[in-house]
């Protein structure tokens, strides 16, 4: 087998090429982590859609369209996103408030621990 100057001289520059850096793709960040979705009832729909109206299910869990008993010929429905499967206001604030109000005390200005073994350290007067 005779030395082939042209075929080493194309193997060694092939070698010595840098080659492109591959960098290593980011995990991905979930933007919205309770995304939600609901079902919007298309022209002619069947009636297991018109049992989920007004439901949101977090997207993982939401049915497949067409559903499985789905009887219109064709299935026009389709899904509504969400960015959270709650809706409307948060009325966790309202009542909580509210208690805070007529008790008249918030839970910070207790002059004693939280546990029943501490002591009132903090009615001492000097």
């Amino acid at each position: 087998m005779p030395f082939n100057l042209k075929v080493w001289l194309s193997q060694k520059l092939a070698r010595d090429e840098p080659r492109p850096v591959q960098i290593p793709k980011a995990p991905r960040k979930i933007a919205e982590p309770f995304h939600a979705v609901s079902i919007k009832a298309g022209h002619q729909a069947c009636q297991g859609v018109k049992q989920f109206a007004g439901i949101r299910f977090l997207s993982m869990k939401a049915p497949s369209l067409p559903l499985p008993d789905c009887d219109a010929p064709v299935c026009r429905c389709s899904y509504r996103h969400h960015a959270d499967r709650r809706s409307g206001e948060d009325r966790r604030g309202q009542r909580v408030w509210q208690q805070r109000a007529s008790t008249g005390i918030d839970r910070r200005e207790r002059k004693q621990g939280r546990r029943a073994t501490d002591p009132a350290a903090w009615n001492v007067v000097d």
